[in-house]
């Protein structure tokens, strides 16, 4: 036997050897061997790296896709995987259909029963969503769960393409990726050199929640042009005092829209402390389409929609010349546009799936 057939020989054996250690008797008569751990037996796997630095045994052809977040299922459904879902998180509603698919329960705490009872042979998560606990705790029944990063717009796009290795498209991956680098591209050039208006982001406002500087939403506000007055503050979604709002003096503020909870700006101006900003004043609110809170595909949309608003002079070029009505906003993802009441059920489950403990299992708060 070669050094190399002894080498994958002793990583199967070992495998089999902790899950069957790890993983409770009862549980494991109940459910059997898991595809991938057969296919780690039998050869059909490999380990690689994910995002998060973890060394998975993934499947060469992982068949059965278990998202654990909503951006997680948006990029299948955008990379044409969705047959591959076999089930993903009771907020996954873009597109429509994932809605149908089999649900494990949300992003923070899903049902380990569930996820093991669809038999899926590899479970996609989130760093910036899930918590470590989870992916412990499928390792221990011989699930392999994948770990993205997204800080940026560029982990996004990486993520696009690391999936389409993952899972045998890589060439959609890497249409799908490029695309969306030249409309980032495009925004970063028409935004270079003009002014950058101080920007606050409205995460959650009862307390007052908004984003650290190693967020994606700082980054898709500091390439649309803007600077975010949260810039120094610690962690991804930090909490703030409206007193340290009003020292750093907003122009302009930027919520997530949604018929749950997003306060107009005449609520704004009722509020105490609130009605004493600059921004709520010169009546500088905007809603924004929720797609700005998920790391997939239409954050891009987002990116060209919050340039359009800090720098109106420039929207027409930023939207292809179609210029939005005021008050109006849209995401855009390759060619389809909607408005984003068409997507967005409530911007508070989107909150709760990006969740305010990440996948690490630490409160950024």
């Amino acid at each position: 036997m070669t050094r190399r057939r002894l080498s994958q020989y002793a990583l199967r054996t070992r495998t089999l050897r902790f899950v069957l250690l790890a993983t409770p008797l009862a549980l494991l008569s109940a459910i059997g061997p898991s595809p991938c751990l057969l296919a780690a037996i039998s050869g059909g796997a490999h380990e690689v790296i994910d995002e998060t630095g973890r060394k998975v045994v993934v499947p060469e052809h992982p068949q059965r896709i278990i998202s654990l977040a909503p951006s997680i299922t948006e990029t299948l459904y955008a990379l044409g995987q969705d047959h591959k879902i076999a089930g993903d998180t009771e907020y996954c509603d873009y597109p429509p259909a994932a809605a149908s698919k089999p649900h494990i329960g949300a992003v923070l705490n899903p049902s380990i029963e569930k996820i093991v009872a669809l038999k899926p042979d590899l479970v996609i998560g989130a760093a910036e969503a899930n918590r470590r606990e989870t992916a412990d705790q499928l390792a221990r029944v011989g699930i392999p769960v994948y770990g993205l990063t997204d800080k940026s717009l560029d982990d996004v796009l990486k993520s696009i393409r690391d999936l389409g290795g993952l899972l045998d498209c890589q060439a959609q991956a890497s249409a799908l990726a490029s695309s969306l680098e030249l409309r980032v591209q495009a925004v970063e050039r028409r935004v270079a050199g003009l002014p950058r208006p101080r920007v606050l982001f409205v995460t959650w406002y009862q307390p007052l929640i908004t984003v650290g500087p190693g967020s994606f939403v700082a980054d898709v506000i500091r390439r649309a042009g803007g600077v975010s007055i949260s810039n120094d503050l610690a962690g991804e979604w930090p909490r703030v005092s409206l007193e340290a709002v009003l020292e750093r003096n907003p122009e302009i503020i930027l919520l997530p829209k949604s018929q749950a909870y997003t306060p107009s700006l005449e609520d704004l101006k009722n509020l105490a402390g609130w009605r004493d900003l600059s921004a709520v004043k010169a009546g500088h609110v905007y809603q924004i389409a929720d797609t700005i809170i998920r790391p997939c595909p239409r954050l891009v949309g987002s990116l060209e929609e919050v340039a359009g608003i800090l720098h109106p002079d420039q929207e027409e070029k930023l939207t292809d010349g179609g210029r939005m009505a005021k008050g109006e906003s849209r995401v855009a993802i390759g060619e389809s546009e909607m408005h984003p009441q068409q997507h967005s059920s409530s911007s508070r489950h989107s909150l709760l799936a990006i969740g305010l403990l990440d996948y690490r299992g630490e409160s950024p708060r």
